[in-house]
């Protein structure tokens, strides 16, 4: 008898997370119609490597290929800035603001290249006298900003394929 209170639920808790469209962190909702992708870039990439993975974990197939028949993402340029948002009294940075620039071309198989860029800004305090600190906080606020930006860019190839 409780075996069937604890199935029942399980199966209600599973229904309310998949009707109110909760999905597990790093999937992707990639139309079937894309099966293959090819992710290229000129120099080495943090974000490519962090497409890469996002695109196995979706079961898509990776390819170094250019030809034209495939979907492509093609990373032409990316660019990390920072500048101070605010001054103490001494005149010291209490603040920084981090600004992530990317430009990358979308090709769908047969078709031309659209290119697009994506801005990104974070802000972030910075304290004086915990410097190795404000480098951690910085590294783990730039890997967000990766991540954010693949997400943009698969939104991007996704509406691509409605089109």
């Amino acid at each position: 008898m409780k075996l069937n209170y604890l199935n029942i639920i399980v199966l209600s808790i599973s229904i309310v997370l998949s009707s109110c469209g909760y999905s597990m962190r790093g999937s992707l909702d990639i139309p079937s119609s894309i099966e293959t992708v090819s992710v290229i870039s000129n120099e080495y990439s943090e974000l490519v490597n962090i497409l890469n993975s996002s695109l196995v974990l979706s079961k898509i197939e990776l390819s170094s290929s250019k030809t034209d028949n495939i979907y492509r993402i093609n990373l032409i340029s990316e660019k990390f800035n920072r500048r101070q948002l605010s001054i103490n009294i001494s005149g010291r940075v209490n603040e920084y603001e981090l600004i992530y620039n990317v430009d990358f071309e979308l090709q769908a198989p047969n078709g031309k290249p659209i290119s697009e860029r994506i801005t990104l800004y974070r802000d972030y305090s910075f304290d004086e006298n915990n410097v190795m600190g404000n480098t951690d906080r910085e590294d783990y606020i730039k890997k967000d900003m990766m991540s954010t930006a693949s997400t943009l860019i698969f939104n991007k190839l996704k509406a691509l394929t409605n089109n």
